[in-house]
């Protein structure tokens, strides 16, 4: 699961890289501006949209895919439901490489995590063994609802589409 995940990551990170490249800038070259790539207003996350990066990520799927627009109708919802699904198992798991990570503003984290971490905190065998077996099965469920989108996409997938989907590491 967590090797799944790191590969989702790659995967969006190598998309949403390459359309931005391709955009151009207001220099004229790939994502360039004054000073060359990168430069200029443009640099740092001033302009970052999520949704916007979302859209190009869902987009270059479709394309890849070479879904109709009647057909990606019926795939994005669940595609949107595969990553819905992903994104909450990894919120339980703690971030990167099992570790722990600090909760972005207005962020909450999952019950599960705060309890296992107090536990982890005041030192408490008894409280650390039970937040460990609740953490557990909510991570069984959590991994269970991934299981359940994955096989919704796959019902109204061509085997093609299917194939693309498992060689960009969104389905396996």
């Amino acid at each position: 699961m967590k090797n799944l995940s790191l590969r989702l990551i790659a995967a969006l990170l190598c998309l949403a890289t390459a359309g931005l490249l391709a955009q151009g800038g207001p220099g004229g070259g790939p994502g360039g501006g004054p000073g060359g790539p990168g430069g200029g207003r443009d640099r740092g996350r001033g302009n970052w949209d999520p949704a916007q990066m979302q859209q190009r990520f869902m987009e270059s799927i479709k394309q890849r895919l070479e879904a109709g627009d009647d057909e990606w109708k019926v795939i994005e919802p669940r595609l949107a439901a595969v990553f819905e699904s992903q994104r909450a198992a990894r919120d339980l798991g703690g971030g990167r490489g099992g570790m722990a990570r600090r909760p972005q503003e207005n962020e909450t984290r999952p019950a599960e995590v705060t309890a296992l971490e107090k536990a982890i905190e005041i030192e408490d065998a008894d409280a650390i063994k039970d937040a460990l077996e609740a953490y557990r099965k909510a991570r069984t469920v959590k991994e269970a609802e991934v299981t359940k989108a994955k096989e919704g996409l796959r019902e109204v997938l061509s085997l093609t589409q299917e194939a693309r989907l498992v060689l960009m590491g969104i389905l396996d």
